[in-house]
């Protein structure tokens, strides 16, 4: 069993490398081909380390939704734009379904630990608004979610509140770049799936050693 959860994670890795590497010095065909396989290959390795439970069931949902999202925003276009942005949408909706009953040991409950959640989320809609035109509604409502889901992460253990965080950062990279032009940093799409992978590889390795320790504990 142990063999065939490191078969699967060294999978996950090689795939996530590989898509790394067309990001950062191309082909343009090597990063294209294996975006589809990335969150598929994580599912498999989530599913195999992780022991059945409400919390494992919604962030595989979860994972699901991120794979249509990433698939949605490989045409390009603001019609496709808008179909991968509904899809995290409901990833990041089911995350914060998945970690809500978890809320009472979130920084939710702590007002000065929350204010640097809001400080970013009102940062970036303010930097925003003006450069979102007919995303203004669409926009507004995901970055309300997922900084919402990145304050209930933090009610699991301190590896899912930071692969939380770097959700954040990888979509709010996209949002100033590809929706307002206003950063765009050297090697933008390298940094984008670095941080997005570093947030869902977390996402998942802190849920599944929180599912494994309340199994232990019982």
């Amino acid at each position: 069993m142990a063999v065939r959860h490191t078969t699967w994670f060294a999978g996950f890795l090689a795939v996530a490398l590989l898509h790394l590497a067309g990001q950062l010095a191309g082909p343009v065909w090597l990063h294209l081909v294996t975006k589809p396989v990335l969150m598929p290959s994580l599912l498999v390795w989530f599913l195999t380390v992780t022991p059945s439970s409400r919390l494992r069931t919604l962030v595989s949902i979860g994972l699901v939704w991120s794979w249509l999202g990433d698939l949605g925003l490989m045409p390009g276009g603001q019609t496709w734009f808008l179909a991968g942005l509904g899809a995290f949408l409901v990833a990041q909706l089911t995350y914060a379904l998945a970690f809500w009953p978890s809320r009472g040991g979130s920084v939710l409950m702590r007002p000065a630990l929350l204010l640097p959640y809001l400080a970013v989320l009102v940062s970036l809609l303010v930097a925003l608004w003006n450069h979102l035109g007919v995303l203004r509604s669409p926009v507004a409502v995901y970055a309300v979610v997922i900084v919402t889901m990145a304050v209930l992460a933090t009610g699991i253990n301190p590896t899912v509140a930071t692969g939380a965080a770097l959700f954040v950062v990888s979509d709010a990279l996209i949002a100033l770049d590809t929706v307002a032009g206003l950063v765009r940093l050297p090697a933008h799409g390298f940094w984008v799936m670095l941080t997005y992978l570093a947030a869902q590889l977390l996402i998942a390795a802190g849920v599944s050693a929180a599912v494994r320790a309340r199994r232990v504990s019982r």
